[in-house]
């Protein structure tokens, strides 16, 4: 590789369109560094992380509740083993803290009010963080019940109510199916 580009260098010392060979090379130095401009940069993506944060935390949510409802139905007499599916609406929201200020300037002739809203960083072992005020957890759109008792009426309308209710959902969203055998 060495050898190579020695070779081109002395081609390009001896060749009589050397200047001609130099300006488009600097020409398609500067379009890369130009076309650079439209590559994103990897390490520049704090929304990225954020973004990550809400979907895991709804997949925890959701992985945990699924779990709590599932083992609540198992102890109402006739359902018999269950499986769970909830399908989430909305992710987890942030609510972060802000410094609010309010300027207000009076002038004979007006009057003018400036507020400024800043959200409050932490700066936990080196690593700087918005301070979270309140997590609002993701909005359930709908549960699938499937459980060994779930044929019979009087069970399916029993899990129907244990759901919407231990939910605060309109049975409705809920779906109790019969699990084959």
């Amino acid at each position: 590789m060495k050898k190579l580009i020695q070779q081109l260098a002395d081609r390009l010392r001896n060749s009589p369109n050397r200047l001609k060979i130099a300006v488009v090379l600097g020409a398609a130095g500067m379009l890369m560094i130009m076309l650079s401009e439209f590559i994103p940069d990897n390490k520049d993506k704090p929304e990225k992380g954020v973004a990550q944060t809400k979907t895991s935390d709804s997949n925890n949510f959701r992985k945990r509740t699924e779990n709590e409802l599932k083992e609540l139905l198992e102890q109402i007499e006739g359902v018999g083993e269950c499986e769970v599916m909830i399908s989430l609406e909305s992710s987890t929201e942030y609510v972060y803290a802000e410094n609010i200020s309010r300027f207000t300037e009076d002038n004979t002739d007006r009057r003018s009010e400036k507020l400024d809203e800043d959200i409050v960083i932490t700066e936990n072992g080196g690593t700087r963080q918005p301070l979270i005020r309140k997590v609002i957890d993701p909005q359930i759109g709908g549960v699938v019940i499937v459980c060994e008792g779930g044929g019979n009426i009087s069970i399916n309308e029993r899990v129907q109510k244990a759901v919407s209710t231990a939910l605060n959902i309109s049975s409705t969203r809920v779906c109790v199916e019969a699990k084959c055998r």
